[in-house]
C-alpha cells in the first residue's frame, strides 16, 4: 500500500517526466472501490487544478471499472487504452 502523500509525489514526478497517465476508477467495493467524489476529496488541489505546471489531472476522463458482467469489458477497454490491439 502506498500512502496518499507518496502517491501524490509519484504522480507529480510522472507528470514532470511527461509519462502518460491512465486514470482508472474502481467501482467494485470488493476490489477497494469507492465513490468518485472521494477521489476528488483526497486528491491534492494542486494536481486537480494543474498548479504543478501541467493540465489538471482530471482533464482526461477516468476509465471506470465496473463489477459483474461489465468487469471483462472494463479490463478490455483499459488494455486498449494501454496500447493493446
Amino acid at each position: 500500500f502506498v500512502s496518499d502523500e507518496r502517491l501524490a509525489e509519484q504522480v507529480k514526478q510522472a507528470r514532470a517526466d511527461r509519462l502518460p497517465i491512465v486514470l482508472v476508477h474502481e467501482n467494485d467495493p470488493a476490489f477497494g472501490g469507492c465513490p468518485f467524489d472521494y477521489v476528488f476529496q483526497t486528491t491534492p488541489q494542486e494536481l486537480i487544478a494543474g498548479l504543478d505546471g501541467h493540465a489538471g489531472l482530471y482533464k482526461a476522463l477516468a476509465m471506470s471499472f465496473f463489477p459483474g458482467a461489465h468487469r471483462e469489458v472494463s479490463l478490455m477497454l483499459l488494455a486498449k487504452e494501454l496500447g493493446a490491439t
